[in-house]
């Protein structure tokens, strides 16, 4: 994150103006705002579920601390197999070219430790979500295969993420959200269906216009 202070001059520091005690002021709200920047970015957690074959799903994210007037993020999936054996997965994220990734996604607002999300009438939904909105017919030669080691990781990068999102609710400021995405696996092993589920917290923060701070 860069931040433009190129309206504080050379000559405006201390020693060099009668106008020092303004700009230990400003230079007092910089470190501050920094400071509240650094400390939520440390508590923006990333975890996953890890599946019955060892195979562990996160979430990361390409930054956990934007403001709700952003585009969102783009992140990418990150399949661990932190099991013993070797294992596969179903190479079905982007099945077709020129469309949306084959996952589903959810955000949900988190507060105490809980999440909620939008209610309409007694169902709860999530903020915003996302799923592929394709069928497709498979051929025998268009079945592709990700083969993990212990220890091998595989990633799965989602561009765009912000086109992909249907919001029933917008992100608002000061607040913290959880994104949660998920992928079904139902060809890697014959007569099993997987899901994998990572997970990103997340906040957001009003950044003021350039050369203004806040209170």
């Amino acid at each position: 994150m860069r931040e433009d202070f190129s309206f504080v001059e050379a000559s405006s520091f201390p020693g060099d103006s009668p106008g020092d005690g303004q700009t230990l002021a400003v230079m007092k709200k910089i470190f501050r705002y920094l400071g509240i920047l650094g400390c939520l970015s440390l508590h923006a957690a990333a975890w996953g579920d890890t599946a019955d074959n060892g195979v562990e799903c996160s979430v990361v994210m390409e930054k956990t601390l934007f403001d709700a007037r952003e585009a969102f993020p783009d992140f990418k999936l990150v399949f661990t197999n932190k099991g013993e054996k070797t294992v596969r997965l179903f190479d079905d994220f982007y099945p077709i070219k020129g469309y949306g990734p084959n996952i589903h996604i959810e955000i949900w607002q988190k507060e105490g430790g809980k999440r909620f999300g939008k209610r309409v009438g007694k169902t709860e939904n999530p903020i915003a979500w996302y799923g592929a909105g394709y069928q497709i017919e498979r051929a025998a030669d268009s079945i592709r295969f990700i083969t993990l080691k212990p220890g091998e990781k595989h990633e799965v990068p989602i561009k765009d993420a912000y086109l992909l999102l249907v919001y029933f609710e917008h992100l608002r400021n000061g607040k913290r959200y959880e994104l949660e995405v998920s992928f079904r696996d139902g060809w890697a092993e014959p007569g099993v269906r997987r899901k994998y589920v990572g997970r990103s917290d997340f906040n957001t923060m009003c950044r003021s216009p350039k050369g203004a701070f806040p209170g």
